[in-house]
């Protein structure tokens, strides 16, 4: 390991901070240029984040990473009789069944099922509804002149779009929202200790309400993801564990990144006019223009994987089991990758940007998000030509958390 890797006096920034998740890209920049690599040592405890494209692009593609952090609990096993169980135990047995904290032959077993609901041709099949409820959710929003777009829009969105894809009730939407905005919390381990109890109250709830539905579904099948995954339970050797923990990660990470690629997609089109009314003019731009918002402000910030075995990256050492941060933002701003890579630019072309991933854990439900987000925002753009911030920019609200990022508030006027 080189000196300066493991230099005790090097601190990571404060990514917790006001400023930082306002805007995290000047901390990444400086992070590239001076420690890509960093990895510093107190006493007992470590911290190691990478921030290069090609060093990040590696190890996620790296078959020696796994998934399997080293502080994840480890619940109940499959043998112990669920009704013997307290709900909170039932839960967390639940979650540690989700795909992305899976290796393979688990994670392989599970993705293979799943992604049949996620084929080109079953979301472009999706198309006229997501187009309708688009049109129903900015119908009232563009008669009142002005609104909240995260809150009347890019919120509400991916719930009906989830609720529909599960075969939900959408009169449940309200509680879905609740309970998925509860359970990103999960999902993004730099939200603050006391917001976890209300991520554990709703995925007890939550579970308690998915399994009367798989009851209900399984006297009742219907085309819908749970549907399809109980009739394949037996042939894939699936639990209802498992069955609840993949609705589980569609619920939670298919609403809050979504909700978020659309909130940030609105706001750089806002902040940059200019690309705004390029977009206008060239409607045929919006494919390339959501890839770019990926890219700029991406809805996931970072990930973490952990090596099996010893490996090193540009001449540091990262041991065995020692859980390696990714900086998603970080890579996406990659000079190396992305010529003038603070630009933004919705008809730039060479776009290999980390917002879902890459190898096995490429996120599955990419092809849904990206229709979402090309529906939602194409529509907008088009129906309100004079669409504007309503409020200074620099007031807008940002998520608690940095791994997951968007605002929680845009106030526009149309």
């Amino acid at each position: 390991m080189s000196a300066a890797a493991n230099d005790s006096r090097d601190e990571l920034p404060d990514f917790g901070s006001e400023v930082f998740r306002r805007d995290p890209y000047p901390v990444y920049r400086r992070m590239r240029e001076t420690r890509p690599v960093f990895r510093a040592e107190r006493g007992p405890f470590h911290f190691s984040v990478l921030s290069r494209h090609a060093d990040i692009a590696g190890v996620l593609r790296d078959p020696r990473m796994s998934v399997d952090r080293p502080f994840q609990p480890k619940p109940p096993t499959d043998e112990v009789d669920p009704a013997t169980l307290h709900p909170l135990a039932r839960a967390l047995r639940a979650l540690s069944r989700i795909m992305l904290f899976r290796d393979p032959p688990d994670h392989t077993r599970l993705r293979g099922l799943v992604g049949r609901a996620f084929t080109p041709r079953m979301v472009e099949s999706l198309r006229p509804r997501i187009e309708a409820q688009v049109d129903e959710l900015l119908a009232p929003c563009l008669r009142d002149g002005g609104f909240d777009l995260v809150h009347a829009f890019a919120e509400p969105l991916p719930i009906l779009v989830i609720a529909e894809l599960l075969g939900l009730p959408g009169s449940d939407r309200a509680d879905l929202k609740r309970w998925s905005d509860a359970l990103a919390v999960m999902l993004d381990g730099s939200i603050a200790m006391q917001h976890v109890g209300r991520a554990i109250e709703a995925a007890v709830a939550v579970i308690d309400y998915l399994r009367q539905h798989l009851e209900a579904k399984r006297r009742d099948p219907k085309d819908d993801l749970v549907s399809a995954m109980l009739s394949a339970q037996e042939r894939d050797r699936l639990t209802d564990d498992e069955i609840l923990g993949t609705v589980l990660v569609v619920m939670a990470a298919g609403h809050e990144t979504t909700t978020n690629l659309i909130g940030n997609g609105a706001l750089a089109l806002l902040r940059h006019p200019g690309e705004l009314a390029r977009l206008r003019a060239e409607p045929g731009r919006i494919e390339s223009a959501v890839e770019e918002i990926l890219r700029f402000d991406s809805p996931v910030q970072a990930t973490s994987r952990v090596p099996t075995e010893d490996i090193e990256i540009d001449g540091t050492r990262f041991p065995k089991g020692e859980e390696i941060g990714l900086l998603i933002g970080a890579a996406n701003r990659d000079p190396a990758v992305f010529p003038d890579p603070d630009r933004f630019d919705i008809a730039r072309t060479e776009n290999r940007h980390l917002s879902f991933g890459l190898g096995i854990h490429f996120c599955l439900g990419a092809g849904l998000a990206r229709l979402e987000g090309q529906v939602a925002i194409g529509r907008l753009v088009a129906s309100a030509p004079g669409l504007a911030l309503a409020e200074d920019s620099d007031a807008i609200q940002w998520r608690p958390g940095w791994l997951l990022r968007g605002p929680t508030r845009l106030a526009v006027r149309v």
